[in-house]
């Protein structure tokens, strides 16, 4: 059986089909997708089962570091983990929950083109 290949456009080495990074020169490939939480594995907000799949590593080992970067750093991790949440998409061609609140706040302020009345002409 033949695995598909495809080249690197960074180094032009010959790759995997579903390489995310090319392994020669470590460049993301433009095809990977892209980060967002509508994942199988999620459990919460869907952000370490997203950073999980983005990476390549185990969605309970970035849980882990997560638990335990929130019992070093304290609030930190708290405040950062609703970011990374606002910041990523639901789904893989989706808008961000902060893009999509910035949108709406902007579309509240920005004027609205009011319909022209015609004046009726006066015939003499």
């Amino acid at each position: 059986m033949t695995d598909a290949t495809k080249s690197c456009p960074a180094c032009l080495s010959t790759i995997n089909a579903a390489a995310t990074r090319c392994p020669s020169c470590t460049e993301r490939q433009p095809d990977a997708p892209g980060l967002y939480r509508d994942v199988p594995e999620r459990v919460f907000g869907g952000v370490c089962a997203a950073i999980a799949r983005r990476f390549g590593v185990d969605v309970t080992l970035v849980r882990i570091l997560a638990v335990a970067s929130l019992a070093v750093t304290g609030p930190l991790v708290f405040w950062v983990y609703p970011a990374f949440w606002l910041m990523t998409p639901y789904a893989l061609n989706g808008r961000a929950p902060m893009t999509r609140f910035f949108d709406a706040l902007s579309r509240l302020f920005t004027p609205q083109s009011a319909p022209r009345l015609e004046t009726p002409t006066r015939v003499e």
